[in-house]
């Protein structure tokens, strides 16, 4: 009886330790940016239009869309979505008030992981004083 006691607590450790501990493929993200295009040049008082999508293979935990001033550093814009899941669609808008001509950059960062695994987009655009 303790023959087959144990020889179930050693067959019943060995299924959970084989089918526990498999290796997760790595995630990855896909950034689509439509709008804006690099080097467009957007008017005083025009409203940007950041429009795109993001698909993950796998969950992904959360995204930032920001606008930087080149020159500056100074972030004119940000947004982000802290929720996890496996694709994002985002559609966020700013009205350019810029007093010089300033180059800016438009960067989506998306957590691949909490351990501070990113992927990133990044496009340039000219921006008009009045």
């Amino acid at each position: 009886m303790k023959t087959t006691f144990n020889y179930f607590l050693i067959s019943s450790a060995l299924f959970i330790g084989l089918t526990s501990c498999h290796k997760h493929e790595d995630v990855t993200a896909t950034i689509n940016l439509m709008e804006p295009m690099e080097n467009d040049t957007l008017a005083y008082g025009t409203e940007l239009h950041m429009h795109g999508t993001i698909v993950g293979t796998g969950e992904l935990h959360g995204y930032t869309l920001s606008l930087k001033n080149v020159s500056t550093n100074a972030i004119l814009y940000s947004a982000s979505n802290t929720t996890h899941q496996e694709n994002y669609a985002f559609d966020e808008h700013w009205v350019n008030n810029v007093t010089d001509t300033t180059l800016v950059q438009v960067s989506v960062d998306v957590e691949i992981d909490h351990d501070g695994t990113k992927t990133s987009k990044l496009v340039n655009l000219v921006c008009l004083p009045n």
